[in-house]
């Protein structure tokens, strides 16, 4: 029998989320540590994203991600999840809406490859 903190965590892990993540495929640019390369953005809203990008920034590493039609953002890493890495990104409140209406927007232009 799961320990009730093991039942809870997924959905304690989703009601933190300020913001849904959109599914993506934008190619951006991030900085961390002196080093500045190409990434894949894979899932992002206004205050996270999930990056492919190596090298892997290391935990708790403060970046600075620019995505194409979207903006500038920093943040730093929370999670490694396999070659991704999970970012949480410090948007000032009152960009929330206008970085979510242009990452809508670059969602479609770059959607996520289909499984099928």
């Amino acid at each position: 029998m799961s320990k009730p903190s093991e039942v809870t965590q997924p959905r304690l892990n989703a009601e933190r989320r300020r913001f849904r993540r959109i599914a993506t495929r934008i190619e951006g640019r991030i900085v961390f540590a002196g080093v500045d390369v190409e990434c894949l953005i894979h899932e992002m809203s206004a205050t996270g994203a999930l990056v492919e990008v190596t090298p892997l920034p290391a935990l708790g590493t403060e970046i600075a991600l620019d995505v194409p039609g979207v903006g500038f953002a920093r943040g730093r890493a929370m999670r490694h999840e396999g070659e991704l890495v999970s970012l949480d990104l410090d948007t000032p409140p009152g960009r929330h809406d206008r970085m979510n209406d242009r990452l809508i927007l670059a969602a479609f232009r770059n959607p996520p490859l289909s499984d099928a």
